[in-house]
């Protein structure tokens, strides 16, 4: 009798347990979950994996390889389409710099992903990165629960256009302008820009255009729709052109 009702807590305990972590994955993804096992997976760290039976296929590294995959292709495609026209390499910064472990790790943190991580906390090294892999892999468990349109739903809904930052990072690799100003600041380099209309021989947009000068030598050349633009591709010219 004391077996049975042993085994009947533990049975509610977990059920309890399952319903509490539903309504978490519910508030943090939106989505429903159909197979909790797959989110428990996600959010169970090795070290504590490794303490129960089988555990090598309950910690959530191979979720974590599925899930930064899943990731990259996602913002991959998200930026390719609002960035028409940029080359590959702004491209590739753009995406190493909000997928990196540091921006993952800040983002999972503001999600609360840190609540539902189960792990050993004694003996770990370090958890600087734990919980930025934690959200790596709960994107595989949705890609796995509910497929690819929802883990990209999730992708675009709930970590780059509220989590992630985006306008911060495209001024930051963008600014090429005050790039060179401080460039010259430092080399004790007078710097100075000319913009002007061109005349629009056709053309129903205004196009501008900008030379960069340092020290009274032309140093870079932009064109773009408005003053800003044109300088910021000056400027970013006559970066490329500096020695290194």
């Amino acid at each position: 009798m004391f077996r049975i009702r042993t085994l009947i807590k533990s049975l509610y305990t977990i059920f309890d347990n399952n319903k509490r972590l539903r309504r978490d994955i519910i508030s943090i993804t939106g989505l429903k979950p159909r197979n909790i096992n797959h989110y428990i997976s996600a959010l169970t760290h090795r070290s504590l994996a490794n303490k129960r039976q089988n555990g090598s296929d309950r910690d959530n590294e191979r979720l974590e390889y599925l899930g930064d995959a899943v990731l990259s292709a996602v913002m991959a495609d998200y930026l390719f389409k609002r960035y028409p026209g940029s080359k590959e390499g702004f491209l590739t910064k753009m995406r190493s710099r909000l997928v990196n472990r540091e921006n993952l790790s800040r983002i999972a943190l503001r999600m609360e992903i840190d609540r539902l991580v189960m792990l050993n906390r004694s003996g770990i090294p370090t958890k600087k990165f734990i919980y930025g892999n934690a959200l790596e892999a709960l994107i595989g468990a949705i890609y796995i629960d509910r497929g690819y349109k929802k883990a990209r739903k999730f992708i675009i809904g709930r970590i780059i256009s509220s989590q992630a930052d985006i306008d911060k990072i495209e001024g930051s690799e963008w600014d090429y302008k005050s790039r060179i100003i401080q460039w010259g600041q430092k080399n004790k380099q007078e710097i100075s820009f000319e913009s002007y209309e061109l005349e629009k021989s056709g053309n129903p947009e205004p196009l501008f255009v900008a030379t960069i000068h340092i020290m009274d030598t032309v140093a870079g050349e932009g064109f773009g729709y408005t003053k800003k633009e044109a300088q910021q591709l000056a400027a970013r010219k006559a970066l490329e052109n500096l020695p290194s």
